[in-house]
């Protein structure tokens, strides 16, 4: 283990990344300085102190404890890019409320250089090992929090191992797909799926830009421009866009498996995903407390991908705010999300409410 606070990583670039998207692989480089230029400039994440925790199979962020005996909560983020926008700004950091809220908080980053042999069974397993581990380490099981892909897949993992999930907290987190995929439909369900080692950060953002221009472009314009009088809210505005400049590339298996797995055969909603040898059913998920954080305005994940495949889930709803930049990271880093459902949400982890 070594102690760490965070730090700028190295420009590289994957041998597919290269030879197969040259442009786009420039363009995550570029698009990484940029994003270093704003943090040399003070509008980097400002994140807690963690000392690391190092295995073959995954990597944590721990936090330090502020109560004797807490229970564990295993953060899971998107694997697409890094995972401190669970820990942006003080006032405004998932991380920290879980903090003072007495949990022994663990964050999973996702391997920045993938060799393209992780899939989606690959990282279940590593989920799962790291799951073991806390629980193991905290004589109990942990509560899950996932964020977009990264609920996806926490919710897979707690369908595949119940005994090591007490709770699920899914914060914008798709489940069902097919016709419940909203804006990213046309081109997941229609677009070729390129033998990538990595796909390039760069692709991911163009196809989400090209599936919900008014998300991704318009919207975070708007906000910029709305920001403007709010110093707190454009100090928010322009740390988002930072963390959003931070191209990461995910193994291309991976996100061929979750684009044909998921997106175009809906098998985990539809009850037939097998993995790790056993089945993933979104239907076990009923013997688990399981808590959705959904904005019903959105397109990139429409509230019935959300609660589609779920039963009788506690239901928070995001209302859009100011100084997000994005929408769809909006819960994790807006300042009515931390004064009205965060407070609500951890009451129900701690088990106040159902």
């Amino acid at each position: 283990m070594e102690w760490n606070a965070g730090g700028f990583s190295n420009l590289k670039c994957t041998p597919g990344r290269e030879t197969m998207f040259p442009i786009l692989s420039v363009s995550d480089a570029f698009r990484r300085s940029v994003g270093e230029m704003l943090e040399s400039a003070g509008y980097g994440p400002h994140e807690t102190a963690w000392d690391r925790v190092e295995h073959p199979d995954f990597r944590l962020r721990r936090y330090a404890q502020s109560a004797a005996n807490p229970s564990s909560v295993l953060i899971v983020p998107a694997p697409i890019k890094r995972a401190y926008i669970f820990d942006l700004l003080p006032d405004v950091s998932v991380v920290r409320r879980l903090i003072q809220a007495g949990f022994a908080v663990y964050l999973y980053e996702w391997p920045e250089e993938q060799d393209g042999k992780s899939d989606l069974e690959s990282s279940i397993r590593s989920l799962s090992l790291a799951a073991e581990i806390i629980a193991t380490e905290h004589r109990g099981p942990s509560i899950l929090v996932g964020h977009s892909l990264g609920g996806t897949l926490a919710a897979i993992t707690a369908a595949i191992e119940p005994r090591l999930v007490s709770k699920l907290v899914l914060v914008e987190a798709p489940l069902k797909f097919g016709e419940q995929t909203g804006a990213l439909a046309p081109i997941v369900l229609s677009s070729p799926i390129a033998p990538l080692d990595a796909v390039p950060g760069s692709l991911l953002g163009l196809a989400s830009v090209i599936a919900a221009p008014e998300e991704f472009v318009i919207g975070r314009y708007s906000d910029s421009c709305t920001s403007l009088l709010d110093p707190e809210a454009l100090a928010i505005h322009v740390a988002v866009i930072r963390w959003s400049l931070d191209e990461f590339a995910p193994s291309g298996q991976l996100i061929r498996d979750v684009i044909q797995l998921l997106y175009r055969e809906d098998r985990f909603a539809r009850n037939e995903l097998h993995l790790l040898g056993r089945d993933a059913r979104s239907d076990s998920l009923a013997k688990i407390p399981v808590a959705a954080i959904v904005d019903h305005a959105s397109r990139v994940v429409p509230s019935l991908s959300v609660l589609g495949a779920l039963k009788n889930p506690s239901i928070f709803s995001y209302e859009r705010e100011i100084g997000v930049a994005l929408q769809h990271v909006g819960p994790l880093v807006g300042r009515q999300a931390h004064r009205k459902i965060w407070p609500k949400v951890i009451d129900w982890m701690r088990g106040r409410q159902r």
